[in-house]
């Protein structure tokens, strides 16, 4: 399991989840990262799933979780690509937790 914290910028708008979600609608069925649920993400290749949840001041907190350790390493490396691809502008710094 890895978790991702990704902290915004303080001039920001528009939160990192929202921006997450109205990307992820534009691209609904020619992506490769879709939302499952209201919090879940899945990768259309790939076998696992990220749960996406905020904290306070719109922080975002990802789990990247896979029964295998090769599919979470390309799922991880699909979300982070997918994260910093359509937010990169609204994010301050990025933590990453192996776990």
């Amino acid at each position: 399991m890895k978790l991702v914290q990704a902290n915004p910028r303080t001039d920001n708008g528009q939160t990192i989840i929202s921006a997450l979600n109205a990307k992820e609608r534009s691209l609904r069925g020619k992506g490769t990262s879709f939302s499952k649920s209201k919090n879940k993400w899945k990768h259309v290749k790939f076998k696992g799933w990220v749960t996406v949840t905020t904290a306070p001041e719109d922080i975002l907190f990802a789990k990247v979780q896979s029964k295998s350790e090769i599919d979470e390493g390309k799922i991880f490396e699909a979300f982070i690509g997918y994260l910093t691809r359509h937010c990169g502008g609204l994010i301050d710094t990025l933590t990453i937790y192996y776990r």
